[in-house]
């Protein structure tokens, strides 16, 4: 080849490739950071309930101060240099120290600009002290009863136990300046002392309960990590209603009773059930549960449009952000062993619960990631069954003991998913950008996973009322002896709702859905997923057809001749959340 033509093609190929490295510097990729700058944070935190969106700091305008029109189909605001998403101030702001002059102070301003111009309020003075972290809590304008903004010392000191989390009650009560006008009746009077409870009403400790308006603030408590539906309780009983629900649907309340509204065949009815977030509390968090009006809706009447009413109900402030739990799980066992008598449950020897009886669970251990011999002895100690599995952090487990055909004793461990994330599908799944399935989270969930530890029922479906099957059929049908759905194991959506319901089991086979009716096994009635029925009558109301939460329905027990009572198939149920 000639020499000068090989020297040009040697020149071009070099120039390709120095034009193809250079498009590949990574100092050229694009940021699709909304925050870009390492800026420090203060001390103060601003806690916005009263949907403020606009900031002066010291005199100079941190949001944009834009108002568009509204006639486009996604309004969309530039941002800033402090709040570069969308140039407004969110739900929780960390001050930053470069706001704060020499003398440690920062003169803030709150409000909404509106088409006169005028901000509105609150203001005030906030001083960077590292010995005393401080959050200011922004309430709304709509209310009376309380100032515009409250001072509240934060708690930043881990719990004493590793594997605890701390949570506290910031009693912010108040009424609304406006009443409304609804066909089912005014707005109820939540107002008064306020008790945190689990989710059967049994209160948290005496720390947590009767925190009256003087007082205002409880002192932390603290409790096992885990997932928890908090409730909060007036001193007659009503429950306060949970702020900001992650599903719109659960916003819409029946005012004379604060319950979640819903449309029941064009009329507009209570479902019974008061909203109350399920949430997993990691360990090391700090959290402050603060009750306050909250805009929620509700309907006029069955034909009119939603509209908006400041009731009183409470969100959930993360003080301390915990770290990725990547030490601890959670452990229980169940007693599905006809004929055994109280039980109890080992790891690695360590024992986890004693006099564990038949058809019921275990409360929950917490322990350390590790490999585990798992194992389930009688009352004297002698092990019964046993299974080895590496039982990893975040993770909640429940080791299910129960009989094989021949009657020998067989221990599977099953993993709970009490996320509450699910799938999320239209006509099929959705994939974002980056080409992963969509997920939707749920804090208000009715998820009910079902099993078969009957050995002498080779396939059983569980349907609803007169053979209906649930949405998600994998879940539900030709369960077999022993072994645990894993791919979208939980039914839920419509058809758990808000009327009464029985869970059905039938005899099915591989080719036959949903089959014979197994009429010997008694038919489990919604009633039974209402922990405490007491809670709602001591406060006259109705009982609900259900409560939301996690669940496992399990067919247990043996069918046949010569089958004792108490030994004969039965379905129990066991909630994962406390």
């Amino acid at each position: 080849m000639n020499k000068i033509v090989l020297n040009i093609l040697l020149f071009a190929l070099a120039a390709i490739c120095a034009g193809g490295c250079k498009k590949m510097r990574p100092d050229e990729w694009k940021d699709n950071r909304s925050v870009t700058k390492n800026r420090a944070v203060s001390t103060v935190r601003i806690v916005n309930l009263g949907d403020y969106y606009q900031v002066i700091a010291n005199g100079d305008s941190l949001t944009n101060f834009e108002l568009l029109d509204g006639q486009t189909e996604v309004i969309k605001y530039k941002g800033t240099d402090y709040f570069p998403e969308n140039g407004r101030l969110g739900s929780i702001w960390q001050v930053p120290q470069d706001l704060f002059r020499a003398d440690g102070t920062a003169a803030l301003r709150f409000g909404n600009i509106g088409v006169t111009g005028s901000l509105g309020a609150p203001e005030f003075v906030v001083k960077d002290d590292y010995k005393r972290p401080m959050d200011y809590y922004l309430l709304p304008e709509q209310i009376e009863g309380q100032p515009a903004y409250v001072a509240v010392e934060r708690g930043v000191t881990q719990p004493s136990k590793p594997d605890y989390f701390k949570i506290r009650v910031l009693n912010l009560c108040a009424k609304a300046k406006y009443p409304i006008a609804a066909e089912r009746g005014p707005l109820e009077n939540l107002v008064g002392p306020v008790t945190l409870t689990y989710a059967d009403g049994t209160p948290v400790g005496p720390a947590t309960s009767n925190i009256t308006l003087e007082q205002r603030l409880s002192d932390y408590v603290e409790l096992p990590y885990g997932t928890y539906q908090f409730r909060i309780l007036t001193p007659d009983g009503r429950q306060v209603p949970g702020g900001a629900p992650a599903n719109p649907i659960d916003k819409l309340i029946d005012p004379p009773t604060s319950t979640i509204a819903f449309n029941d065949q064009g009329n507009i009815a209570s479902s019974r059930l008061t909203f109350a977030p399920v949430n997993t509390y990691q360990p090391g968090g700090v959290y402050t549960i603060v009750i306050t009006p909250y805009n929620f809706s509700f309907h006029a009447s069955a034909s009119e449009e939603q509209s908006g009413a400041y009731q009183n109900g409470f969100r959930i402030i993360t003080d301390v952000s915990p770290a990725v739990n990547t030490t601890y799980f959670r452990i229980q066992g169940v007693n599905a062993l006809p004929g055994s008598g109280d039980l109890r449950f080992r790891a690695n020897g360590q024992d986890l619960a004693s006099g564990v009886p038949y058809g019921q669970a275990s409360d929950y251990s917490r322990l350390v990631q590790d490999r585990y011999t798992i194992e389930a002895a009688d009352a004297s100690g002698k092990t019964l069954a046993s299974v080895q599995q590496l039982l990893r952090p975040g993770q909640n487990y429940t080791a299910w003991l129960y009989p094989d055909q021949q009657g020998a004793a067989k221990l599977v461990l099953v993993a709970n998913d009490l996320s509450g994330q699910f799938e999320s599908t239209t006509n099929g799944p959705v994939y974002p950008d980056d080409n992963s399935l969509g997920y939707v989270k749920y804090d208000f969930m009715f998820d009910k996973r079902f099993l078969n530890l009957s050995p002498d029922n080779p396939y059983i479906s569980f349907t609803l009322d007169n053979g209906q099957l649930a949405v998600n059929k994998g879940a539900t049908v030709n369960l077999q002896p022993g072994i645990a759905v894993t791919e979208q194991p939980y039914s839920s959506g419509a058809v758990f709702g808000y009327r009464p319901f029985q869970i059905m089991a039938y005899r099915s086979s591989p080719t036959v859905v949903p089959g014979a009716w197994a009429d010997d096994i008694p038919v489990l009635k919604s009633s039974a997923f209402v922990a405490l029925p007491g809670l709602y009558e001591a406060a006259g109301r109705d009982v609900p057809a259900q409560e939301p939460g996690v669940y496992t329905v399990a067919l247990i027990g043996r069918t046949g001749n010569g089958i004792s009572q108490p030994d004969k198939a039965k379905l129990i149920l066991v909630k994962h959340n406390r």
